[in-house]
């Protein structure tokens, strides 16, 4: 079966290896671990886990890749496989029906459970706080707002047919603009990074 990838564009000024650093920052303490790692052409790697608190802890991973774009930055976020946690959520919950008392002393197994099984939505809730943090944008109609001039180098509206400068043409430049969800995609984009539909 495909793992399930969760992608998000952000425009602005941003590097990936800052938002790896500051998701470290964040997860790498009390109930999970975090490591990142330098990748080719720019890109940062961030492993999200859930750290053993006790010995019989199930455990659970996301895998966020940071790559660089001309307008900023492209998220993936893996699926969180979650069935070891489930599983011990069960296994609490029957403990609890044949001996009521038991539940007292899961309290924090339970807890972590349920935070372990939000982890892929709380990495998402960092990013994003990360990059409004820095002043940029989630990839939404509007965001980008030029296209520069691959000749001169001039920043030109959107949509210009011609460079305000050296009158060169700049279609090859214009961003697609998905018809599912508006986001302005690379030129050379066959998929929109921020919802996936064929462009």
């Amino acid at each position: 079966m495909a793992e399930s990838v969760e992608q998000r564009a952000y425009h602005g000024t941003l590097a990936p290896g800052d938002l790896a650093k500051a998701l470290v920052v964040r997860f790498d303490s009390g109930e999970t671990q975090a490591h990142w790692m330098a990748a080719e052409a720019g890109r940062a790697v961030v492993q999200i886990q859930s750290r053993q608190m006790e010995h019989r802890d199930p455990t659970t991973a996301v895998t966020v890749h940071i790559s660089p774009t001309k307008t900023g930055i492209t998220v993936s976020v893996s699926e969180q496989q979650v069935l070891s946690v489930a599983a011990d959520m069960a296994k609490t919950g029957v403990e609890a029906w044949l001996n009521p008392l038991r539940l007292l002393g899961e309290i924090d197994d339970i807890a972590r459970n349920v935070r372990w099984l939000g982890l892929r939505a709380e990495v998402w809730k960092a990013v994003d706080e990360y990059c409004r943090n820095q002043g940029s944008g989630r990839g939404a109609a509007g965001v980008l707002l030029h296209v520069t001039c691959p000749y001169c180098g001039t920043p030109n509206d959107i949509g210009a047919q011609n460079c305000k400068a050296c009158y060169a043409p700049l279609a090859a430049v214009q961003p697609i603009v998905c018809g599912r969800c508006g986001f302005l995609n690379e030129p050379e984009a066959s998929l929109c990074v921020n919802c996936g539909a064929a462009l």
